[in-house]
């Protein structure tokens, strides 16, 4: 075996005395070293496997997590510990993220008056027993439990004061109170809810500390339900008048729909659900014509004589029976009669948003001719009238040769014709939601039983 010229390893590895260039090949193999390509390294004696360099692959891994969670360590100590600039009663000041209050009014030496406990009846129990200060967060207060888990961030804006006063502890028993219902101005030709009620909850406290009793501490507002009677009137001053017709669906019908598309409006039909019954697609062409379609009740009843039972059927069957033939979802109508007092009202249960009424009766019901009808629909008209006229009932001839009539003169004084729920809606007075006819009583409100004037 020829000789190659190879360097053993320094200390007790090298041969003893012997030159540690000139070794040969074989001699190299016998003292435990294999040969590769960038000279020998030392075979492992163990299990047949070979060291790939002095740590190997689980102690570089150790060394890789040892940095690793250094780094970690490092971010998060950053994170928790980073300082951070804010403002402290105008004053702009840094700090270490997430101090508390209590450390900033401490770091900033300030002094404030704490509030005291006092009693249920708000008589003094304890000096400066309330609060330690008070403070005010980007401009909102905080509870006394936000500001205790409050903790700085970058850029807030704290302002602090004087303490306050805390209540001592209390057992107590709680008393619902019920709304009533409050009905605003003796007429008008709308009456809409302009407030839905709202239970109140009223306490019966007695203290843990002095053991007073105080009767009817308010925890919740009672809010009273507001049935509000208004003549609409357009905000922005457009003259605007709505045409509207009772008592049908009829056979009347199509041609006052034929009038109206002829002039390019629109009217609203206040239909009785009876007729609707039988006649459902001539209910289904005043929404496709464009007009609207409101109720009528279902069988034209006296509603302030009916019991609260039947006055429920005739209210609930009259709009199904619209919704059933047009797909109209209403609680928009017009009480038969004009009559739907404050006692009906209540009876009603919140099952109507709005009554109509109207401005200018045309008493087409007397059969006065078509020019007397016209002038009675016309004359002294003022922006936000409403017109009543009828569709079904009786004989509609006069009817239906005033209504030309009636639309060419009023558009000569520059009125514009709408339904109900535009005419509604130009009043900013009046609630959206009830503009469109279709408001219903939210989930968290109740309807009252008892009149406010009781």
């Amino acid at each position: 075996m020829s000789a190659k010229h190879v360097r053993l390893p320094e200390g007790d590895d090298a041969a003893d005395g012997r030159n540690p260039y000139l070794v040969s090949e074989g001699a190299y193999e016998s003292q435990g070293f294999e040969h590769v390509s960038s000279g020998y390294v030392p075979v492992s004696t163990g299990g047949g496997h070979r060291r790939r360099g002095r740590l190997g692959i689980f102690g570089r891994a150790l060394i890789l997590l040892g940095v690793l969670a250094a780094i970690a360590a490092a971010v998060i100590f950053f994170v928790r510990f980073r300082p951070v600039s804010y403002t402290v009663n105008g004053s702009r000041r840094s700090g270490t993220i997430n101090s508390t209050a209590e450390q900033i009014v401490e770091d900033e030496h300030l002094s404030y008056t704490p509030g005291n406990l006092v009693s249920v009846a708000g008589e003094l129990l304890v000096d400066g027993g309330g609060t330690p200060f008070t403070l005010t967060l980007n401009g909102e207060k905080l509870s006394a439990e936000a500001m205790a888990a409050y903790g700085v961030r970058d850029g807030d804006v704290l302002e602090f004061s004087d303490g306050e006063d805390v209540m001592e502890e209390y057992d107590a028993t709680t008393v619902e109170i019920q709304p009533k219902l409050v009905v605003e101005g003796s007429w008008g030709s709308i009456g809409y809810v302009a407030q839905w009620g709202r239970v109140g909850i009223e306490e019966t406290r007695t203290g843990k500390v002095s053991g007073v009793t105080v009767e009817s501490a308010v925890v919740k507002e009672v809010q009273d339900c507001i049935v509000r009677n208004v003549v609409p009137e357009p905000s922005d001053g457009r003259m605007l008048v709505a045409l509207t017709f009772d008592d049908g669906p009829s056979q009347y019908t199509q041609r006052y729909l034929d009038i109206l598309n002829e002039y390019g409006i629109h009217a609203t039909f206040f239909n009785l659900g009876e007729n609707v019954r039988n006649y459902p697609d001539l209910a289904k062409a005043i929404t496709d014509q464009g007009s609207q379609l409101l109720s009528h009740t279902t069988n034209h009843l006296q509603l302030p004589t009916l019991d609260q039972a039947t006055l429920h059927e005739e209210l609930d069957s009259g709009f199904a029976l619209i919704k059933d033939a047009a797909g109209v979802e209403t609680t928009m109508f017009r009480p038969p009669y004009g009559e739907f007092t404050a006692n009906t009202w209540l009876l009603s249960q919140g099952k109507v948003s709005v009554s109509v009424l109207w401005s200018m009766d045309s008493e087409d019901w007397k059969l006065p001719g078509a020019s007397t009808i016209a002038d009675n629909s016309t004359a002294g008209l003022l922006a936000g009238g409403i017109i009543l006229m009828h569709d079904g009932g009786g004989n509609r001839d006069q009817n239906l040769e005033a209504l030309p009539i009636i639309i060419e003169r009023l558009k000569e004084r520059g009125f514009e014709f709408v339904t109900i729920s535009e005419l509604l809606d130009a009043d900013e007075d009046i609630p959206d939601e009830i503009a469109q006819g279709n408001a219903t009583m939210p989930a968290d409100a109740v309807w009252p039983t008892e009149l406010a004037s009781d």
